[in-house]
């Protein structure tokens, strides 16, 4: 079953106060390395897997992208997507990437941003990214660092002495 904590309504209220909620790229810290890595976008056909609240769609057809499909499985994130979006030429689907097909050679560019570390058939979709991109297409992404990924009960804990810590039990 494919993991989707967005849709918990407080998971989902939590998460829409983070920097990267609320100032979108801007307030990911891994922003400017991604951008660092970005093809020139102007016509290309971009697919963005666990597009979220729609940032990097919006970006990419600011930038001259020709079409921008975004792709999630939280219905919570699409519809704020959805609602911050008014550009025709940018469109969300609700899909799950444990599942989804990809049309062969139909994407310039896919990106990705902190999405892989919930998928557990990793190479299903990493052959499906592959069947998608046109010959000489790109892929960026990025992953979750594994400090993050190893407690078996992620989060912040209070040690005994008083300061936190963040066990790597896992």
């Amino acid at each position: 079953m494919t993991q989707n904590i967005y849709d918990n309504d407080e998971f989902f209220k939590g998460y829409g106060q983070l920097n990267r909620s609320v100032q979108g790229l801007d307030g990911a810290p891994e922003w400017p390395s991604l951008r660092a890595m970005l093809p020139n976008i102007e016509g290309r056909r971009i697919l963005d897997l666990g597009c979220g609240f729609g940032w990097f769609c919006r970006f990419a057809r600011q930038h001259g992208a020709g079409s921008v499909l975004g792709v999630d499985v939280s219905e919570k994130m699409l519809a704020r997507g959805k609602a911050e979006t008014k550009d025709p030429l940018i469109t969300y689907r609700k899909a799950d990437l444990e599942q989804l097909e990809l049309n062969a050679g139909a994407f310039d560019l896919v990106f990705s941003s902190l999405v892989f570390h919930y998928i557990e058939k990793l190479d299903r979709l990493m052959a499906e990214v592959h069947k998608s991109l046109l010959p000489g297409g790109h892929f960026v992404f990025s992953v979750e660092h594994p400090i993050y990924t190893a407690p078996k009960v992620p989060g912040w804990f209070k040690h005994a002495e008083g300061h936190r810590i963040w066990p790597v039990d896992g």
